[in-house]
């Protein structure tokens, strides 16, 4: 009798997990993931100052699986896991396994400081890149409407709030990608100051 093992998450370690057991033989797999789709999250700084769209960092976890004949992928929400009745239990219902892999990925967190996200969103998800965007394009748009060379530097706006090795990239990045944004969607070059700074 084939063994079935549940995978929960759709990520790197999920996915790849996923593919070191397609089409072996006696075993099936069901993955779950509360989304549908896997998400490259190296990019979404990229989304989140328009130098990218979602669909250029994300795709349907069914189509990257499309040759396996052994793996079910359900969109579903884990909401529990019972060890001792050896079941991973969902917002759809309930599956057994004989083996089970959880890898639901992570979240940023305020330690305890949670008004700091008003400020500092997260930048794990699709939903947070894009509320990023909205907020740096309406910043550029605000600019457009300033009289002040000085509230014009709409760049700087961009450039707060990040913290630790990654902050630090990151926050280069959206700097330099919030220059190409005002490229494009302010035609007044000029009042966002050089490019690459020293």
């Amino acid at each position: 009798m084939g063994k079935h093992v549940v995978i929960v998450g759709g990520g790197f370690a999920g996915l790849n997990a996923a593919k070191g057991l397609v089409n072996a033989p006696e075993i099936d797999v069901t993955l779950l993931d509360a989304r549908n789709h896997h998400l490259f999250q190296p990019l979404l700084y990229q989304v989140a100052t328009a130098g990218l769209s979602p669909a250029e960092i994300a795709a349907p976890i069914r189509a990257i699986l499309t040759y396996a004949r052994n793996i079910r992928v359900l969109q579903e929400q884990v909401v529990d896991v019972d060890l001792s009745r050896r079941m991973v239990v969902s917002d759809s219902g309930e599956h057994s396994y004989d083996y089970v892999l959880l890898a639901c990925g992570s979240k940023h967190a305020y330690f305890g400081h949670d008004a700091w996200e008003m400020h500092a969103p997260g930048l794990k998800t699709l939903e947070q890149a894009t509320a990023i965007r909205r907020r740096v394009l309406t910043a550029f748009e605000e600019a457009e409407k300033e009289a002040s060379p000085e509230r014009k530097r709409v760049a700087d706006l961009c450039d707060r709030g990040w913290g630790g090795d990654g902050g630090r990239t990151r926050r280069g990045h959206r700097r330099d990608e919030s220059f190409h944004a005002g490229e494009r969607f302010s035609p007044h070059r000029s009042h966002l100051g050089p490019r690459h700074p020293r």
